[in-house]
């Protein structure tokens, strides 16, 4: 499937991984524009949860035992990331390193299981009009 929710949330993973590098690299070189890149960062994140809680999640309304696990531990792991981005923030970026390492290494593991699991069972369960309801408000907050 061509417009698959795998390949959009593919996407936006990718935007994610790279607007957190410029992060990290602010980071190390102790640039003026951590800030800046952290804030774009941090924005899009939000923005990528808000997709899954408030359009995935609430669409694929899953009986399943296995499935609704699943939707509760990508909820943990949407709790336990934004706790660290507001530690990484209080501190005002200040000795982040070991904090920004862990999150990378959550965030990644987090997109892998979503990549490789959650997101093709979606599209492979999931009727034509449920996914393009997903594809397309999706899509309403992504472009905005």
């Amino acid at each position: 499937m061509e417009n698959s929710i795998t390949t959009l949330m593919l996407q936006e993973h990718g935007k994610i991984k790279n607007f957190l590098q410029d992060f990290e690299k602010s980071i190390k070189n102790n640039t003026n524009n951590c800030e800046k890149n952290f804030n774009k960062f941090k924005w899009n994140l939000e923005k990528h949860f808000f997709i899954e809680e408030k359009v995935i999640f609430t669409i694929f309304n899953s009986a399943n035992e296995e499935e609704s696990e699943d939707i509760l531990n990508l909820l943990k792991e949407h709790k336990k990331i934004l706790f660290l981005i507001e530690s990484i923030e209080e501190n005002s970026f200040k000795n982040a390193e070991q904090e920004v390492s862990e999150l990378s290494q959550i965030l990644t593991n987090h997109a892998n299981f979503e990549n490789e699991i959650f997101y093709p069972k979606l599209d492979d369960e999931l009727n034509e009009n449920q996914k393009c309801l997903i594809i397309e408000r999706c899509n309403e907050i992504i472009l905005q």
